[in-house]
């Protein structure tokens, strides 16, 4: 008789579900909370803490207030040799230093474009450089496409069209016909 795969084995009565079990899942109980699975507890969210470990007698000793009155037969509970918790580290001034410090390079060895000028030397030359008031701006203003017109209404029969034809279908020619005849008309604005 052959073997079944581990997959197709019936785990839950005839189910074919996965089985939660502990190193992968735990219960939801006091139990399963002591023994957390490799993947964390699922009922903690992030930054939660296990409760067994800031109320254990370990952690309890270590936290203790201590008697400073001496080393007397009942007052001894300080500590012998005073941990120094002072943090070492440096000043807000003195973080990399070395940035402040002026650098000087040689000719040969200078990093790219740092003996380059800043600001380039600014143009004299008026013609290259107006001054404000110099030059002449005037344009005509509120120009419109000259449009042949009657009294408000367009004059067709001046307005360059097509010859009439049988067939009223749209040819291409038509549509180019009509794009060129309103650029024209637009650009007689600046080139009349």
């Amino acid at each position: 008789m052959e073997q079944e795969p581990e997959t197709l084995k019936k785990v839950c009565f005839g189910s074919t579900q996965e089985r939660k079990q502990f190193p992968y899942h735990c219960a939801p109980d006091r139990l399963g909370n002591e023994l957390a699975p490799i993947r964390g507890s699922p009922q903690c969210g992030p930054g939660c803490y296990n409760n067994e470990e800031v109320t254990n007698m370990i952690y309890l000793q270590n936290r203790k207030p201590m008697s400073k009155k001496g080393y007397t037969l009942g007052a001894r509970t300080a500590k012998r040799f005073s941990s120094n918790e002072k943090m070492e580290t440096p000043s807000p001034a003195e973080y990399q230093s070395f940035w402040a410090k002026e650098r000087t390079f040689s000719a040969s060895y200078a990093p790219f474009s740092i003996k380059d000028v800043r600001f380039p030397g600014k143009m004299t030359d008026i013609t290259q450089n107006p001054s404000p008031g110099t030059y002449e701006h005037y344009t005509e203003q509120g120009r419109k496409v000259s449009w042949p017109g009657r009294f408000g209404s367009p004059d067709w029969s001046s307005v360059p069209s097509l010859q009439k034809r049988t067939l009223r279908s749209e040819l291409s020619t038509d549509k180019e016909f009509r794009k060129n005849r309103n650029r024209v008309a637009y650009l007689s604005l600046y080139y009349s």
